[in-house]
């Protein structure tokens, strides 16, 4: 038994928790999704009692969308209560090796021990269930198994492990996993698999989706040290240095407090755990993108705090919006948001960002990159894509003179006289500049947790964004405090804006590098509009969120939405005919 609801202004959530067998109807219905996929569906998660779909709103108007995929979901309801009595097999079956060797099961003693058995019961035990994949979620391939043997119930241990082992099979409560690559992590180590779980030279680029079964296979420490090798795979996140000869480029001579490589996120990819990412403020690497003639998710460096800086090989059209700050390039202060043409053998630095926290830095023709799973950016939490920006780093450019075929910017650029640049600007995005900024909400499914007066507290709340914040989620501080902690919930698919609330009481809004799933109640949901004010709140600033209902959220995403292409149609205007548009 489904219910449909409404998820801010992003989503559907079905709710399957009254069902007898959750699992089994979120598997089977995402499994229909898949095989046909909508045009509405953006991204479908399963989580353990809920089925999120992001909704795509590319050709229709939100409320038109809306009402599609509710009324096509009440279709495959239907089609799925016919389908009820009859058994639902598994999407894929997977054989998959574990080595239990003491050398390699690193906590197979301490598990037998605490569930007082013997290491042989234990290995048996775990080894002869049939493992169903509930979720992906935590990393990229990262799959929750139920079907563990109650008798190996464990908690989680008490103090994560900094770096569990690539390929390590574990367990925790009445799950079991395997880590698809090197990370901290917490659950108790009872063998490990040579297998590879996840690689992005494959398509698709996970080994498991949720409904999948696993059998496991016992292997000796030889057979695991052969396989192992031979099973090794490219790595995932890519170091910039790779000299070539005659190529215009640009080096890295200070990185900046934290310089990444950003443009579109990565979609429909969230049922492998494999997050959006992508700017942060998209909106300012757009305007960005089309001051300097290129396409609008063209991969630009997206700068947080303090800049670096940056020799330029080849004269170059750049240019930076978002955040407040000044290009200085040979003691000269160039203003940014427009177009700026540099030298050869010209360093350019910038002065901090302030107001705000990060701007988009876009280079005329784009940097040569391989394209991984869809983009060319960097996702730092996920280990995909090319590394956080470091002196010494190359960036090579694909087509150096393609801003000279705008005939403004050719007509902008003067060889004897760099840098040079017009007097003219766009606005920024969004700069926090008032002493509160306000986050426009809509009300989250978890919010009726709070007692009303709560509710008034939360909303009426000023918060303070803490330097525990990074581009995964921004954390908030306040005296807020609810008597009774709230309930953490199974868990289920999180987006960009979803506003989490831990038991720490400091709510977390998710950012662009977010997980894909989350287990803490969640409060809000940011409508779209205001994404790129979460993108430059920066440590110590102020936030207050400001509920509003669906037909409002609707009508500032659209406001928002116009006055983008409005400005992004006088630029390209401009840029391809000289004529500013009145």
């Amino acid at each position: 038994m489904m219910h449909c609801t409404l998820l801010g202004d992003h989503s559907l959530l079905i709710d399957f928790s009254e069902s007898k067998n959750p699992l089994k109807e979120i598997h089977g219905l995402s499994k229909l999704l898949f095989t046909n996929k909508p045009v509405w569906a953006a991204e479908i998660v399963p989580g353990l009692s809920t089925l999120v779909i992001q909704l795509n709103y590319r050709d229709q108007t939100p409320k038109q969308v809306r009402e599609q995929a509710i009324k096509d979901l009440e279709k495959i309801s239907t089609q799925l209560q016919k389908q009820r009595s009859a058994k639902v097999v598994a999407s894929q079956i997977h054989q998959i090796q574990v080595c239990y060797h003491s050398e390699l099961a690193l906590d197979l003693q301490q598990i037998a021990q605490a569930c007082g058995l013997s290491v042989e019961e234990t290995i048996k035990l775990h080894k002869k269930n049939i493992y169903t994949a509930d979720i992906l979620g935590f990393m990229p391939g990262f799959a929750y198994f139920g079907g563990l043997n109650p008798k190996l119930s464990l908690p989680r241990l008490t103090s994560p492990r900094p770096s569990v082992p690539k390929g390590s099979v574990a367990i925790a409560e009445l799950q079991t996993a395997i880590y698809p690559r090197s990370t901290p992590g917490g659950w108790n180590l009872i063998g490990r698999s040579p297998n590879v779980l996840f690689d992005v030279q494959k398509e698709p680029p996970g080994l498991f989706m949720p409904g999948d079964e696993m059998h496991i296979q016992e292997i000796s420490l030889d057979q695991f040290n052969k396989l192992d090798a031979s099973n090794q795979v490219a790595e995932i996140i890519l170091p910039l240095r790779t000299q070539k000869k005659n190529q215009a480029s640009i080096e890295i001579k200070q990185s900046g407090t934290f310089t990444t490589i950003q443009d579109q996120p990565r979609s429909g990819l969230s049922h492998w755990a494999v997050g959006p990412g992508g700017a942060s403020d998209l909106y300012s690497l757009e305007l960005a993108n089309t001051l300097v003639g290129n396409a609008l998710h063209t991969a630009a460096l997206e700068i947080t705090a303090t800049g670096p800086s940056l020799l330029f090989s080849e004269d170059t059209c750049v240019a930076w919006v978002g955040a407040t700050c000044s290009g200085i390039v040979n003691g000269k202060r160039i203003p940014g948001n427009r177009p700026v043409w540099i030298a050869k053998g010209s360093t350019l630095q910038f002065s901090p960002l302030h107001p705000g926290l990060r701007c988009v830095l876009a280079i005329g023709g784009g940097i040569n990159l391989p394209t991984i799973l869809g983009s060319k950016g960097s996702h730092i939490s996920a280990d995909i894509g090319p590394k956080r920006l470091q002196k010494g780093d190359i960036l090579f450019l694909e087509h150096p003179n393609a801003a000279l075929e705008s005939p403004y910017l050719r007509d902008l650029y003067r060889a004897h006289a760099l840098p040079c640049f017009p007097k003219w600007q766009v606005r920024s995005p969004y700069l926090p500049t008032q002493t509160i900024t306000p986050i426009y909400c809509l009300p989250g499914p978890h919010l009726p947790f709070l007692s009303v007066k709560d509710r008034e507290i939360f909303w009426s709340t000023i918060w303070k964004v803490s330097n525990q914040s990074n581009r995964m989620g921004i954390r908030l501080e306040s005296n807020f405090q609810v008597k009774k902690a709230l309930p953490n919930i199974p868990s289920q698919a999180i987006t960009f804006g979803t506003v989490q609330f831990p038991p720490s009481q400091e709510p977390i809004v998710m950012l662009s590098e977010h997980q894909t799933t989350g287990g803490y109640p969640r409060l809000a949901e940011v409508i779209k509009a205001d994404r790129a004010k979460l993108a430059q709140v920066k440590p110590g600033n102020q936030i207050q969120f400001m509920p509003i209902d669906l037909e409002k959220a609707d009508h500032l995403n659209l406001e928002s939405l116009q006055l983008q292409e409005s400005t992004m149609n006088s630029i390209e205007l401009l840029l391809h005919t000289g004529i500013k548009r009145t």
